[in-house]
């Protein structure tokens, strides 16, 4: 059975921020990027056990990322016994790590 996903409010807003971003760039490729991230999602919520823990992060908090083909981003989720938390939608340039204030 597939468990809910649940954003947490900085992940919802670096979502809509990388959007916003790339729609200026270009007409379309702001929902070329949400569209990514929801299949990143979708493939998430059918198998979160797939994707590769995050380095530097204890094994025991089961903390994992997905990382988009299209765009120079992760999604960071941890799966929880009800739900998959989505930790960030991360730049993989930004600084490692950022979002562990969230936990």
């Amino acid at each position: 059975m597939t468990k809910p996903l649940r954003f947490d409010d900085d992940a919802v807003e670096e979502m809509e921020m990388a959007a916003e971003w790339y729609e200026a760039r270009r007409q379309v490729l702001g929902i070329d990027f949400v569209t990514a991230v929801r299949e990143a999602l979708q493939r998430v919520a059918d198998a979160p056990q797939t994707w590769p823990l995050v380095r530097d992060v204890p094994e025991r908090l089961n903390i994992r990322r997905f990382l988009l083909r299209r765009f120079p981003y992760s999604v960071v989720f941890i799966e929880l016994d009800a739900e998959i938390r989505v930790l960030a939608i991360a730049h993989t340039s930004r600084e490692p790590g950022f979002w562990r204030t969230r936990l």
